[in-house]
């Protein structure tokens, strides 16, 4: 019979009211990324729409970024 490699399991974390607690480390960098990335998104948008001549392309992306971040927006309001 074939040696089975082990298995690190990460050690488990301090449980209150069943949810794992973080670090103040781990969730400043957890808003700082997804802050992040929201800033990015709207520089994106903004970026498209000043450009000389809007084209389509430039119209699409923006309604691309604009209903993934209401729908973002909207799943957290709706938690």
């Amino acid at each position: 019979m074939a040696e089975e490699t082990p298995v690190a399991e990460e050690a488990p974390g301090i449980l209150v009211n069943g949810v794992e607690c973080r670090t103040t480390k781990e969730m400043i960098l957890y808003k700082m990324d997804r802050t992040l990335a929201i800033l990015g998104l709207i520089a994106l948008g903004i970026i498209a729409l000043t450009a000389k001549t809007v084209t389509v392309p430039a119209i699409s992306v923006v309604s691309l970024i604009a209903g993934g971040l209401v729908t973002y927006i909207g799943g957290k309001i709706t938690k």
